[in-house]
C-alpha cells in the first residue's frame, strides 16, 4: 500500500508538474502572439516613417532644383542691370561733357550778339539738363533693380545653403 500511496504521489507530482509546464506553454504562446503583433506593428509604423522620408527627400529636392534655376534667373537679370547701368552712365558722362562745353563755349552771355541766340542756348541748357536728370534717374532705378535681384540672388543662395 504503501507503494502504491507513493506511486500516487510521484503521479500527482508529474501530474502537477506537467500541468506547470502546460500553462506556462499556453501563457508564453499567448505572449508570443502578442510580441509578434507588437513587432508587425512596429515595422508597419517603420515603413510609413519610411516612405514619408522618401517622399520628403524627393519634394526637397525639387525645391533646390527650382530654387537653382530661379538663382540662374536672378543672375541674368541682375547682369542685363549692370549692363543697363554702365550704358547709362556712359550716357550720362557724355551728357554732362557735352553741357560742359555748351558752358565753356557761351560763358560770355555779355558778348552774344541777340536776345534770341541767348534764349535758345538757355533751352539748349534745359533739354540737356532734363536730359541729364532723367539718365540720372534712369541709373538710379537700374541700381536699385540691381540692388534687389542681388539680395533675392542672396536669400536664394542661403536657402540653398541651408
Amino acid at each position: 500500500m504503501s507503494r502504491l500511496r507513493e506511486e500516487s504521489r510521484k503521479l500527482r507530482s508529474e501530474y502537477d508538474e506537467l500541468q506547470l509546464r502546460y500553462d506556462d506553454e499556453v501563457y508564453n504562446g499567448g505572449s508570443w502572439k502578442k510580441d509578434k503583433e507588437r513587432l508587425e506593428t512596429k515595422i508597419q509604423d517603420l515603413t510609413k516613417a519610411y516612405d514619408a522620408s522618401v517622399a520628403a527627400q524627393a519634394e526637397q529636392q525639387s525645391q533646390i532644383v527650382s530654387l537653382h534655376s530661379q538663382v540662374r534667373e536672378l543672375r541674368s537679370v541682375l547682369n542685363d542691370a549692370e549692363t543697363d547701368r554702365t550704358l547709362l552712365q556712359k550716357a550720362r558722362r557724355a551728357l554732362q561733357a557735352e553741357l560742359e562745353a555748351i558752358k565753356l563755349d557761351h560763358a560770355d552771355t555779355n558778348r552774344m550778339s541777340s536776345d534770341t541766340e541767348l534764349q535758345r542756348l538757355r533751352l539748349e541748357k534745359q533739354d540737356l539738363e532734363r536730359s541729364l536728370e532723367e539718365q540720372g534717374d534712369r541709373v538710379t532705378m537700374a541700381f536699385e533693380r540691381m540692388k534687389k535681384a542681388e539680395g533675392y540672388a542672396n536669400e536664394c543662395q542661403i536657402e540653398l545653403d541651408v
